[in-house]
């Protein structure tokens, strides 16, 4: 268990971490991206829905 944890902190040294600044752009990206697809899925759900609603009243 011992040569697990060393081995972990081994690692975690050779990791490359993001800057600050990369951190926020990829922030920006992620909440843009989330955004973007739940206007698409927000849009179609309201489509569909309209759809039905037609077809149910005729």
């Amino acid at each position: 268990m011992i040569t697990y944890f060393k081995n972990v902190a081994a690692e975690m040294k050779k990791v490359t971490w993001l800057t600050p600044q990369q951190t926020s752009r990829e922030t920006v990206a992620v909440i843009a991206v989330s955004i973007i697809f739940a206007i698409i899925i927000g849009g179609s759900d309201w489509i569909l829905q309209q759809i039905v609603n037609f077809l149910l009243a005729h």
